[in-house]
């Protein structure tokens, strides 16, 4: 049943039919309880991620219209940008301590595709928060469930 959500590469935008599939697969009688709380929490995640990741698009449109296309216009950010940049990293940041030590799979995956347009806007802000430091864009950090570990 996960390989339904597992299937698509990208969480960004998710296709009509994927929903329909999610939604009658969470729909039918079945005694594999545990997978279908499996699959309904990967697409709890799932519907989550594609959400704060147009959050996150909006935010780093909105820093580059801003500073234009080549840079031209840097200045010091306007306080509810700033604002808009420490509330996009708490959501961020409780979000995946909000994963449990069985869901280490939907931890990274979520990661990964929230971590992409985190680092977007880390590379267009300089002075962010030392906090910063800890978006990864593969979702690598810490050992548990590491590409790293997956490949020995």
């Amino acid at each position: 049943m996960l390989g339904l959500v597992e299937e698509i590469s990208d969480w960004e935008e998710l296709p009509e039919p994927l929903q329909a599939d999610v939604m009658n697969a969470l729909a039918k009688e079945t005694d594999d309880k545990a997978g279908q709380e499996a699959l309904a929490n990967a697409w709890r995640a799932a519907e989550a991620v594609e959400q704060f990741s147009g959050v996150l698009e909006s935010l780093r449109m909105e820093l580059d219209d801003m500073t234009g296309q080549t840079g031209e216009n840097v200045r010091p950010l306007p306080e509810e940008v700033q604002d808009a940049l420490r509330a996009a990293y708490t959501r961020y940041s409780n979000y995946l301590d909000a994963f449990g030590p069985d869901e280490t799979y939907l931890r990274k995956k979520v990661e990964t595709e929230l971590g992409r347009h985190m680092i977007f806007i880390k590379m267009r802000v300089s002075g962010l928060d030392a906090e910063w430091g800890k978006v990864t864009l593969l979702g690598t950090s810490g050992l548990s469930g590491s590409y790293i570990e997956q490949r020995s």
